[in-house]
């Protein structure tokens, strides 16, 4: 519903006024329906004025000097034919650019109010074909043609606008994996071994599927504020503890290991502190303190992981921070080059298959996904092959910080807890419920999913 406001009348009115043809009074009552904050007879009144106006108002043309004289309620304007024809084009939405009223009124230094006075007289509306009656009168043909040549430069400059904005929009990215990986190309590289633990062989060969989905490394929760303290230290302490904890409690020696790694492993992707999309976020360090420590965190994660068994990193890009992950996978790349029991998935795509035994498992955030798609479908539709020589699979994602296990479609579809702990954001919409944590899951070799063991965060007192 429109607002009226002093005179603006006159634009309700002018809007309004194909879709009453009748008399002035049931005009009036139309418009009171619309808009109730003027009674009947006030919108009599004021249709009564503008009809008055209305009469009073005309205008001339000078056809020696090209000039037109319009003569409104407040006295004349006097323009020349240039702006008076550039003025309608600009109106119009058949010339290209079809600005508003105040838009009009700023670029061409005039009150609106008188604007609108003079689009009235000269019957200017968005439709309005941009041509004059005078030039209607005269040389039709030509002007047509005119104006047809202006908008297909009008087309050509909206082309190459959108061309250029998406250039730069490429650019930024750019720059900003660039400048990351120009933060991370001094790290140092793993070590080649590292000593292996001893545990008992197992009976069956099975694997391992241990992914800190939704870690939100430099994330920042204020006790007093949020009911518990997240920064770096505590989640330091949370991954590694509850990764031993589950170390500590395997049956067995597993044949292999599977990391997933990204899927919101940082809380933010850029320098402005802000995720992939640009939603600022709550941090203990600036962005590039967060890039580095968190390489550093997700090889030492690593590590420790490879002295169970060997261990095949799969990159899961999450919508925190999807360009963060590439970084990363780059990083972990180099800095496992020479190493024989880590293998890094080199691949930016938002879902990655891989194959264990009779087990197709697939690795993705979890964002994104309309609800009409089903992660089953897409798996038998990506990995086709995989599909038809497997017998059992197995989805693993995150982005929802909680766990859950359903069957769908053919597929066991497992949702993964999150580590983090709360900022402003998720206390203030009430998402505090669920158990922090770390899972891992057992896939054996021919019988595929066979269980889990899950690793709380407990808090003291």
């Amino acid at each position: 519903m429109d607002t009226v406001i002093l005179m603006d009348y006159i634009a309700v009115i002018e809007k309004h006024q194909d879709e009453h043809p009748g008399t002035r009074l049931g005009y009036a009552r139309h418009l009171n329906k619309l808009h109730p904050e003027l009674t009947v007879k006030a919108w009599e009144m004021r249709l009564i004025k503008y009809e008055a106006a209305c009469r009073n108002e005309s205008y001339e043309y000078d056809d020696s000097s090209d000039t037109y004289t319009t003569r409104i309620a407040t006295g004349e304007i006097v323009m020349s034919g240039e702006q008076h024809r550039a003025m309608l084009r600009d109106y119009s939405s058949h010339g290209g650019t079809e600005l508003t009223g105040a838009e009009i009124a700023l670029k061409y230094d005039m009150p609106v109010e008188h604007f609108m006075a003079y689009k009235r007289v000269h019957g200017f509306t968005h439709n309005t074909v941009p041509l004059t009656n005078e030039q209607l009168l005269g040389d039709s043909e030509k002007h047509i043609e005119d104006l047809l040549a202006a908008r297909k430069h009008n087309a050509a400059q909206q082309l190459y606008k959108r061309e250029r904005k998406a250039i730069e929009e490429d650019a930024v990215k750019w720059r900003d994996l660039n400048y990351k990986l120009n933060y991370l190309k001094d790290l140092p590289k793993a070590s080649k071994s590292v000593p292996k633990l001893k545990l008992p062989v197992s009976p069956t060969p099975y694997a391992l599927v241990v992914c800190p989905t939704d870690f939100h490394w430099g994330k920042y929760g204020w006790e007093d504020e949020v009911g518990e303290t997240y920064d770096f230290d505590e989640a330091r302490k949370r991954l590694m503890e509850k990764t031993e904890s589950l170390v500590s409690r395997l049956p067995c020696a597993p044949d292999k290991i599977y990391v997933g790694a990204g899927s919101d492993w940082f809380h933010v992707d850029n320098d402005y502190g802000a995720t992939t999309k640009g939603t600022p976020q709550d941090m203990c360090a600036t962005p590039a303190e967060i890039l580095i420590t968190g390489c550093r965190l997700a090889r030492e994660h690593i590590d420790l992981m490879r002295q169970i068994a060997p261990v095949e990193v799969v990159m899961m890009p999450g919508n925190h921070d999807r360009h963060s992950t590439i970084a990363l996978m780059m990083y972990l790349s180099a800095a496992y080059e020479d190493t024989k029991d880590v293998a890094i998935t080199i691949s930016s795509m938002n879902r990655q298959y891989l194959t264990y035994g009779s087990t197709l498992l697939g690795f993705t955030h979890g964002d994104g996904l309309k609800r009409s798609v089903s992660l089953g479908s897409l798996m038998a539709n990506e990995a086709k092959k995989e599909w038809g020589e497997t017998d059992h699979r197995v989805w693993f994602h995150g982005h929802l910080h909680h766990q859950r296990l359903t069957e769908k479609d053919g597929c066991l579809i497992v949702q993964m807890p999150s580590l983090a702990g709360h900022d402003r954001y998720h206390a203030r919409s009430g998402y505090t419920t669920s158990t922090a944590g770390l899972a891992a899951y057992l896939i054996d070799e021919k019988e595929g999913y066979i269980g889990s063991l899950f690793a709380p965060v407990v808090h003291e007192g």
